[in-house]
Parts: structure tokens; C-alpha cells; sequence
């Protein structure tokens, strides 16, 4: 739904929720990874197995509030506020992704700066971080859900960027597809989790390097989006990876905890006629209400966990 997901910078996975682990393959897991499970102890395919079933159906309602939207690129844009590659997460950062799980998560957080990049016609990071997609994709064996080389073209020969996000939407859309069927949603949940925290690092920074803009209620309405994830994300507690996600963003949540968000309604309806219907609908308007103190510790904190998350063991 739009209306909770107003500045994603790129495209996320609608997703609902699988309880299995998926089948061991070679490049889920290094020897180093395996010896530090064995040392603690932790089955992780019994846990996934273990996931009860009624919190899966309770997840799978929740997810559904998130979307897609690219309206926000587009508004900073609008702003006439400059590129700054700065706040782009190294393509390096890749390389030290050695589990499945690090990897979902840095599919979504390069996919979130691929649509900042995308507004400011960056052909050249384009590409580079479209490779970058591409090897965590064939990582994950969802490769064959993008169309590689219909992308890069796009990016060297167009400036269409309408037609590059549809492409990347349409692939992210098929992964998720696949991922459900093969019980792996809990990595479309780590993707979304990825976005999201890119996303807001990246409105955040534009924030506080252009304070002549005013973006304090775009942030402000992510405290519920926020709230949703950690949700999300609780269901999988337990779990060394999860437990790490879960620390960081209460500490983000806390950040958002003085935010006000409520809803104003308007005196009268709006008539409007569909199918040779008439339809009454009353004025609704969200008011969030943040100070300056406030938005100053969510931009802090917001830097703090997306530096973590970067940077999971």
C-alpha cells in the first residue's frame, strides 16, 4: 500500500511467509560459518522448520502493507538536490556477504541505492552495482530472474529510466515468487529489511545535508513501517542473524519513539462517481508531529544501524 511506503528509492517484494529452511547448497554456508554453528549448537534448519505456523499467517497480513513505490526519487529530484555518491554503500561490502542470509539483505540494500542511482541517470554506478545485484542474485540461484544484459542496455542506450524500473520490478517480483515456493521467504523478508534501512539512511542524509528541504514527515511516517518490520523480523527471534537485526532497530526505535503520528479528519465527504455508482468518502490526513531534537537522533541513529547492519558479523 502505497499510502505506508512513501519513499522507498527502489523497488521491494510483496511476501508472505514459509517456515522451511532451505536445502543445504554450497554457497549457503563457508567452513568457517559451519564450525561457529557447531560451536554453538544451533540447528538452523530445525529452526526454520520449527516456526509456528499461526505466527506465519499472522506475517504474511502484515507484509502486505508494503509496496513499491519510486515516488520519492523522483521528489528528491523534483528538489533539485544533487548526487552524492557518498551515500552509496561500498560495492566491496559484497564480498564479505558469506551466507545466504547476508546476502538477501545486501540484494535489497544495493537494490535500494540502484534507485537513487537510476533518478540521476549514474550510468556508469548503474552498471556497477547492477553486477553487483546480478552476483548476489546468481548466489542466491534467482540469476535467471534477471535480465542482465535487457538491463545494462537499457542503462548504456536510454535514458528511459520508466522502462529500467519496470524491468527491475518485474524481476524482484519473480524472485519473490520464487523464494515463497521454495519456503525461503524469510529472505525476501531480509531483502525488504535491506531496502528499507538503505532507503531511509539515504532520506535521512539528504535531510541533513539539505536542511532547506523539508522531509520531517516522509521519516516521521516510517515509525510505523518500522514497527511492522521489527514484527517481522521477531518472528525468526532466535536465530543468530535475526537476533542482530532485532538489537539494531530497537535502537532505531527507540529513536522514532517521540514521533506523534495521527490521522485528521475533515468536515464533509467527497462524492465521486465510479461504475454508475455514487461513492461518499471522507477526508482523511495523516499529521505527523516530530521536533528537531527528535529528527536529529533518528538521522544519528539511522547512520548507526544501517553502519551495523553493513557491517554484520
Amino acid at each position: 500500500m502505497k499510502k505506508l511506503l512513501l519513499f522507498t528509492l527502489s523497488t521491494i517484494m510483496i511476501l508472505s511467509f514459509g517456515c522451511k529452511k532451505e536445502k543445504n547448497k554450497s554457497n549457503s554456508l563457508n567452513p568457517k560459518k559451519i564450525e561457529q554453528i557447531a560451536d554453538t549448537g544451533f540447528n538452523e534448519q530445525a529452526f526454520f522448520q520449527s516456526i509456528d505456523q499461526s505466527k506465519i499467517a499472522e506475517v504474511d497480513e502484515i507484509i502486505g502493507g508494503f509496496a513499491s513505490p519510486v515516488e520519492a526519487s523522483a521528489m528528491l529530484k523534483d528538489y533539485h538536490i544533487p548526487f552524492n555518491k557518498n551515500y552509496l554503500a561500498p560495492t566491496s561490502y559484497a564480498n564479505n556477504y558469506d551466507i545466504n542470509l547476508k546476502k538477501a539483505l545486501g540484494l535489497g540494500i544495493y537494490s535500494a541505492d540502484l534507485g537513487y542511482l537510476n533518478i540521476y541517470h549514474k550510468n556508469t554506478q548503474i552498471i556497477n552495482y547492477l553486477q553487483v545485484i546480478f552476483q548476489l542474485a546468481s548466489q542466491l540461484r534467482v540469476a535467471q530472474f534477471f535480465d542482465f544484459q535487457s538491463l545494462k542496455y537499457l542503462v548504456t542506450t536510454s535514458d528511459n529510466v520508466d522502462s529500467l524500473l519496470f524491468l527491475s520490478v518485474n524481476s524482484f517480483y519473480q524472485i519473490d515468487a520464487y523464494f515463497r515456493s521454495t519456503r525461503r521467504s524469510y529472505l525476501s523478508l531480509l531483502s525488504v529489511t535491506g531496502v528499507w534501512i538503505e532507503s531511509l539512511y539515504l532520506l535521512t542524509q539528504v535531510q541533513k545535508d539539505n536542511p532547506y528541504v523539508s522531509l520531517r514527515s516522509q521519516i516521521g511516517s516510517q515509525k510505523d513501517l518500522l514497527n511492522k518490520l521489527l514484527e517481522l523480523l521477531e518472528v525468526y527471534q532466535g536465530h543468530p542473524e535475526f537476533n542482530y537485526l532485532i538489537k539494531q532497530f530497537k535502537k532505531l526505535q527507540q529513536a522514532f519513539a517521540p514521533v506523534q503520528i495521527k490521522e485528521q479528519k475533515y468536515n464533509g465527504k467527497t462524492r465521486t462517481v465510479k461504475d454508475g455508482r455514487v461513492i461518499y468518502s471522507q477526508d482523511v490526513e495523516t499529521v505527523i508531529n516530530m521536533d528537531d531534537q527528535t529528527l536529529d537522533n533518528i538521522i544519528k541513529a539511522t547512520a548507526q544501524v544501517r553502519k551495523a547492519v553493513l557491517n554484520m558479523p
